[in-house]
């Protein structure tokens, strides 16, 4: 009777093996972080800014991205918010970094200092978080990353 069986389980768990090979794998999120926060232009009411993101995929596959929304805040405030919608690739187990220029007004969120330079050699907490997305009508993969930066001066570009 065993002699029987034997073939049966061998089958069985070849086809079991089959079918995990061709299940999808599943997509760890990615690691987003602000590596650089930089004022470029700098108005009495507005100031703009270039951020960039640090996006390290840990996955064993290259990670399309079509899109990424975010949300940055500073201090436990609202910074700025919006969607880009720069598409990159970030290869297997690697790093890519993307620049995204935005509005805002850091005054309001650090309150009245003593003037610029103090504004310049400061270090902010901040908590940035959203979604990426690889493909359309595929559901985000969420990031969320807690960090401080400082604000570096770039000139205007």
């Amino acid at each position: 009777m065993y002699k029987f069986l034997q073939p049966i389980i061998i089958l069985l768990f070849l086809a079991l093996l089959a079918a995990c090979a061709n299940s999808p794998l599943k997509t760890i999120s990615p690691q987003v972080s602000l590596t650089d926060f930089r004022l470029v232009n700098m108005g009495l009411l507005e100031q703009k800014y270039r951020l960039r993101l640090s996006l390290k995929n840990p996955n064993p596959f290259p990670l399309p991205i079509a899109s990424l929304n975010y949300q940055l805040n500073i201090n436990d405030q609202e910074f700025t918010k919006g969607v880009s919608n720069q598409a990159i690739t970030v290869p297997a187990s690697g790093e890519e970094f993307l620049d995204i220029d935005v509005a805002s007004n850091l005054m309001r969120i650090v309150g009245q200092l003593s003037g610029l330079k103090s504004l310049l050699n400061r270090n902010f907490n901040y908590n940035l978080a959203g979604g990426i997305s690889v493909m359309e009508g595929a559901p985000q993969i969420p990031f969320e990353y807690k960090g401080d930066v400082s604000l570096l001066w770039g000139g205007s570009n």
